[in-house]
C-alpha cells in the first residue's frame, strides 16, 4: 500500500489533535464518504500506523496515531508521537476541541493553528510563565483564541492561564510571534454559572479581550461524560 500526500494530511491531522472521530474526519473534508474514510482507517491501522480507541462512553470509534506515524509526520509533529505511550489523556477535552475547531470552520474560519503549534515559554517582569492555548482560529477579519473548558479547572489555575495571556500581550510577545495586535479569547465551557466564574477570573484592565460562552451558545455539541 502506498502512502499518500492525504493519508499524511490524515494522520498530521490525528496527530495534531490526539484523537478524532470517524465523523470528525469527514466533517473536516479530509474523506467525503464513510466508506472511505473506513477503508483507509482500516488499512493504516493495518500498517501500525493509526489505532483505533474503545471506549464504552461513546458509540463511534476513536482513532489516535502511533509511534510508528512519526516518520510521515515531518520532524516537528513527529517527535510530537514518536515518545507517545499508550491512549491519549483527556479523550473528551481532545473531541470537544475538534467539535470547536469545526464550528469555527463552518463559520468561516481560513485555519487552525493547534495547541502543540502555540505553546509558549517566556519571562516579563521577573516572572515566567507559559501558554498553551487549546487552538488559535484565523477568520479574515480577527485571530480567537480558544479555550475548552470542560469544568475540571481550578479557578486558581485558569485565573494563572489568563494572567499568562495578559503578560504575553504586554510583553509584545503577541505581535511579534503571533502577529496579532489585538488579541480576542473565547472560552466556552458547559453552564452559565461556570461561564461567570470564568469570566470574573480576567485580570483587571486586561491588555486583551475575554468571551466566554456555553459550548450550546456556541453550536458546539457535548460529547460523553468522560475525561
Amino acid at each position: 500500500m502506498r502512502i499518500t500526500e492525504r493519508d499524511i494530511r490524515l494522520l498530521r491531522m490525528i496527530a495534531l489533535s490526539h484523537a478524532m472521530t470517524r465523523d470528525q474526519i469527514i466533517r473536516e473534508g479530509i474523506f467525503n464518504s464513510v466508506t472511505r474514510v473506513n477503508t483507509r482507517l482500516r488499512q493504516l491501522i493495518g500498517l501500525g500506523l493509526a489505532r483505533r480507541l474503545e471506549t464504552p462512553f461513546f458509540s463511534q470509534s476513536i482513532y489516535c496515531v502511533t509511534p510508528k506515524s512519526a516518520d510521515y509526520l515531518g520532524e516537528r509533529v513527529g517527535s510530537l508521537v514518536a515518545g507517545r505511550i499508550g491512549s491519549p489523556r483527556y479523550i473528551q477535552h481532545a473531541l470537544m476541541t475538534n467539535e470547536t475547531r469545526l464550528e469555527m470552520k463552518r463559520r468561516g474560519m481560513t485555519q487552525w493553528r493547534f495547541e502543540q503549534q502555540l505553546w509558549k515559554t517566556f519571562e516579563f517582569n521577573g516572572r515566567k510563565y507559559q501558554i498553551k492555548p487549546d487552538g488559535l482560529a484565523v477568520l479574515p477579519d480577527k485571530h480567537i483564541l480558544v479555550e475548552v473548558d470542560l469544568g475540571h479547572t481550578a479557578t486558581m489555575k485558569y485565573a494563572d492561564k489568563l494572567n499568562g495571556f495578559d503578560a504575553f500581550v504586554a510583553s509584545g510577545l503577541c505581535e511579534s510571534s503571533w502577529q496579532i495586535e489585538t488579541l480576542r479569547v473565547l472560552t466556552l465551557t458547559t453552564s452559565e454559572r461556570r461561564c461567570q466564574t470564568l469570566k470574573s477570573l480576567t485580570p483587571t484592565n486586561a491588555r486583551f479581550m475575554h468571551f466566554v460562552l456555553t459550548f450550546e451558545q456556541f453550536n458546539v455539541p457535548m460529547i460523553g461524560t468522560w475525561s
